[in-house]
């Protein structure tokens, strides 16, 4: 009987020891189970934010691209400009005061691209001068860019010219202004 007694716990011993081995490995399991969906999931997050920055590296580019023609663009209009105001006066100016200037007197509007959209600005000439310039839209620009980048229409009204320096962390933001600015004068040339 005491064989048969110490069988028996030996027997129960053995069973709670495998049990306990089975626990343990199914919690293994299911533990690693849970770290290969966590990595999976990272990779798919670093795959993901890959993609986004290839997108951002891209529109980026296209922006410098954009700010480039833009700027030759408003070189060429400067020099354009340059020579139809030489041309002006030296022809004989005997009409009125608005057809010896180069731009009519008047408030115009003008658009172009900023880093988040379309900026639209208001530019009044007075006596072929820049007056003023106002953003009066640039509803998809950070404000924080749009009101570092809109220091450079002072830069503009004091050099009377669009052939302007942007400004450093708000580029594609005062790009988007001088080009409007470049825009609305072109409305306002004198046929």
């Amino acid at each position: 009987m005491k064989y048969q007694s110490f069988c028996m716990r030996v027997l129960c011993l053995l069973l709670i020891l495998a049990a306990v081995i089975g626990y343990n490995s199914m919690q293994k399991k299911d533990t690693q189970e849970q770290e290969t969906q966590e990595i999976t999931q990272l990779k798919k997050r670093v795959d993901t934010l890959e993609e986004q920055q290839k997108e951002m590296l891209a529109a980026l580019e296209e922006a410098a691209k954009n700010q480039e023609t833009a700027k030759s663009q408003a070189k060429t209009d400067a020099k354009d400009n340059a020579t139809k105001e030489d041309a002006a006066d030296s022809e004989d100016a005997e009409s009125t005061d608005d057809s010896e200037n180069f731009y009519k007197d008047g408030t115009y509007t003008g658009s172009a691209q900023g880093f988040g959209g379309a900026i639209e600005v208001q530019v009044t000439l007075k006596d072929d001068e820049i007056t003023d310039i106002q953003v009066t839209s640039a509803s998809g620009e950070d404000s924080a860019y749009l009101s570092q980048a809109q220091s450079v229409i002072s830069s503009i009204i004091s050099a009377q010219s669009t052939d302007v320096d942007t400004v450093s962390g708000a580029t594609f933001s005062s790009t988007g202004i001088i080009n409007a600015v470049i825009d609305a004068i072109g409305k306002a040339e004198n046929e």
